[in-house]
């Protein structure tokens, strides 16, 4: 087990993999840490927010049990779409729709991947089911700038198992002509799912490994040449149930690698929520594991779930604290990497 101020390099491998990911060239920076002090309260008394997305045009999508989707405008205002279902992993495509994932598990229902159009309302069911079994915990998505949609399944149940050893979770990817199939199988409770500068790798989080995980894309969407990314985030125990871990002292909780949301920032880094801990972290190009903010006693980030980047310049880093019902924003010294609605850089 690794403790979570270690430095684990990852030799000439990870030094190769910092390349292979599209960062700029030099030598990789760690990105500075974090205060509690540095974020602000840009939404609070939420239903359970668990995902969020941002748009160039400064609304923010964040996915909660008041509806499919909420849009929370620029001025503060939140607009609820649709009827929830079990919403949870958000992203938006590059024709700036959004793609909610539902993790049915949450309330014994279905677990389809959605997609809504937030100028008409519409809500479409992407994907239901695969290979003929009904999704039940569709969990995080991710989509390309070429138009693929790829997605997380965790596991089939029960939902408490945080470290389940059973490989039931996989990757399931939604073409452009709208065809679904898997794509990556055998995964230990995959969670949330990103993409790198050149949208080459397609990155997991195993919250049961507490590490990531990471594919290459091949040109007709599948992937191939798994590889773990980075060092362990910290203590994983097997089949390590939520009720035990939410009755650990605050101290054992702190080094619990179990991770959540992921996202790359412009500089290469790949930040990572780590929601039992309350605690960001980041890997960098060269493979270590360093922290960005540590919140034990959950008063600002409590159970912090997913993260992305906003504002004008893409400094604004916007991340759910679920426990407590709020987003949260600090300025970064790195920019975000835009995703496939924004810009390229």
């Amino acid at each position: 087990m690794v403790g979570r101020r270690d430095l684990l390099l990852g030799g000439a491998a990870m030094m190769l993999s910092g390349c292979a990911q599209g960062t700029r060239p030099g030598r990789p920076t760690a990105p500075e840490p974090l205060s509690l002090s540095d974020f602000t309260l840009a939404r609070g008394n939420l239903d359970a927010p668990e995902g969020i997305a941002s748009s160039p045009d400064g609304r923010l999508f964040v996915s909660n049990g008041g509806g499919a989707i909420g849009i929370l405008e620029p001025d503060g205002t939140l607009r609820q779409i649709g009827k929830p279902l079990a919403p949870n992993g958000v992203a938006v495509d590059r024709e700036g729709r959004i793609i909610v994932a539902n993790m049915g598990l949450l309330n014994k229902g279905p677990g389809p991947l959605q997609r809504i159009d937030v100028t008409t309302g519409t809500v479409e069911t992407l994907v239901s089911e695969l290979e003929g079994r009904q999704l039940v915990a569709s969990n995080g998505p991710a989509t390309t700038r070429d138009g693929d949609i790829y997605c997380s399944h965790s596991s089939w149940g029960p939902i408490g198992n945080i470290g389940t050893t059973t490989p039931a979770g996989f990757i399931y990817r939604v073409s452009p002509n709208g065809t679904a199939s898997i794509v990556a199988r055998n995964l230990r409770g995959v969670n949330g799912i990103c993409l790198d500068r050149d949208e080459r790798h397609v990155y997991a989080s195993l919250t049961a490994e507490g590490r990531i995980r990471r594919w290459l894309r091949q040109a007709d969407g599948s992937l191939t040449d798994p590889q773990d990314y980075g060092p362990q985030l910290g203590t994983v125990i097997p089949d390590h149930q939520a009720r035990d871990i939410r009755a650990m002292p605050t101290a054992e909780r702190a080094n619990l690698g179990y991770c959540d949301g992921i996202a790359f920032d412009q500089a290469g880094n790949l930040w990572v929520t780590l929601p039992f801990a309350n605690r960001i972290a980041a890997i960098t190009p060269d493979g270590q594991n360093v922290d960005i903010v540590d919140d034990p006693e959950g008063k600002i980030l409590s159970s912090p779930t997913n993260l992305c980047w906003g504002g004008a310049d893409l400094r604004d880093l916007y991340v759910v604290s679920r426990a407590s019902g709020m987003v949260v924003k600090a300025l970064t010294d790195v920019k975000g990497l835009p995703l496939a609605n924004w810009p390229s850089d």
